[in-house]
This record gives structure tokens, sequence and C-alpha cells, in this order.
């Protein structure tokens, strides 16, 4: 399935749409996610979160349960930005979001007020060689409508969020996510991390004030809903 982003944010030369054509596929956890899991790590090296490797690539056990899937944003057939689902709460199995190893009494206390099924964004990655600020902010923005897209079809009561403090800001301004938590680290990233969350219903409501960047059509809705079932059966993207 491909999603194409409608518009251009931040775009201040008129061309960017043009020259800067972005395509996103989503994955399931059995596709071969090479390009991808590169693009994670030389993401989070240049950023200095971690550490060189042999192998030149970021994953991890989440990136492999069938409760994942993974969006990836392609310019001209190459992978430049790249968002993780892990889905989550009381259909889903124990520990199948990465957030639950460091934020589980928050993760509980969601739960507990009924909110019973939670998606993580995770593992967001754009390409570190980008320049043009226009595109990379399109990127962004594209990667998590997409998201919010998939999370929509998958009638999720609250989507979460566990960023680095510094890019907590764009989350909150862009999409509305409150501040569920803090933490010194999280995961192999000893950085100031903030738990953000965000109700289906406050997205919705999101939406409706922003641009038509982030307006959904019932069409991509279904289409998003035929893959995550055609997905969970078949396992292959």
């Amino acid at each position: 399935m491909t999603f194409q982003p409608p518009l251009v944010l931040d775009n201040n030369n008129g061309d960017t749409a043009k020259n800067f054509p972005i395509s996103l596929d989503i994955y399931s956890s059995n596709s071969d996610m090479t390009e991808l899991h590169r693009l994670r790590y030389r993401a989070f090296l240049a950023a200095g979160w971690i550490k060189e490797n042999d192998v030149g690539t970021l994953s991890d056990r989440f990136d492999g349960l069938d409760t994942t899937v993974t969006i990836g944003a392609f310019h001209k057939g190459a992978c430049i930005g790249a968002l993780r689902l892990a889905f989550g709460g009381t259909n889903a199995p124990p520990l199948s979001m990465p957030c639950e190893d460091e934020f589980s009494n928050e993760v509980d206390a969601l739960i507990a007020k009924g909110d019973r099924r939670l998606v993580e964004f995770s593992r967001m990655a754009v390409e570190p060689t980008l320049s043009n600020k226009s595109f990379r902010t399109t990127l962004y923005a594209s990667l998590i409508r997409a998201g919010m897209i998939l999370t929509t079809a998958s009638h999720v009561d609250v989507a979460l969020a566990a960023v680095h403090k510094n890019v907590s800001p764009f989350y909150q301004a862009m999409c509305g996510f409150e501040v569920l938590g803090t933490s010194t680290s999280y995961a192999e990233i000893e950085e100031p991390t903030e738990f953000l969350g965000l109700k289906s219903r406050a997205l919705e409501e999101r939406r409706k004030q922003r641009s038509g960047f982030f307006a959904f059509s019932p069409e991509e809705i279904a289409a998003a809903e035929t893959t995550l079932a055609r997905l969970s059966t078949r396992g292959s993207a």
C-alpha cells in the first residue's frame, strides 16, 4: 500500500513538491526492511544516539513482532524516512510496545482508564544528509500523517511516542500530543526522553483544526484497513 502526501508543508519556494516527491509504503514484521534499518542506523548514528556497529543497521525484537508494522518513505527509489508502529493494549500480547519497558506505570494507567487499544510511534528516522528544510518538514509530517491513518484504521484509543526532549515540542505542536512521563534515557539511547500520548478523539479534533495536509479521505482509511487485514493474515507487505 502506498500513501501519497496531498501537499507540502513549510514550502517557501513553491517547487518542493515537484522536486522532492515522497511515496510511503507499509511493511509487516516479515517484510525485508534492510533498507529501513540501514536508514535508522544512519540517522541515529548521525544524531549521536548510538555507537557504530559492523553491520550498519539498527533493529530490535519489536521489529519482528506480528503486532508491528513499519512505514518507509522513498524518494527516487531511496529510503529516506521510516516510522514504526508497535500495537499494544489489552488485545495484544504483553510487552509488544517498547514503551512498556520504561513507562509501564503510565501504560497501565491508560488501560485502567478504559483506553484498551494502544499504538506506539517509534524509531522515527529521516535521512541525515537531507538539507532542504521544506522537504525535511514535509517528510516528518508525512510519516506522522501515514501513522495517523493507520492508527485511525486500527480503531486505536491512544497513540503513544517516546521521543527526545528536544523534538517533543514538534509532536505537541504538530499533532497535539501531551506529556505523560519523562525519563533520563530510553532503550539504548542515553538521552532525556518525554513519553507522549494522544487520545483518538483528541486526534480527530486536532485534524479538524489543522491544515488540509492532515485530512483523511474515507478511501484512505478503507485502504489502510484492507492493508492491515492482509498483513495480519499473510505477514507480508
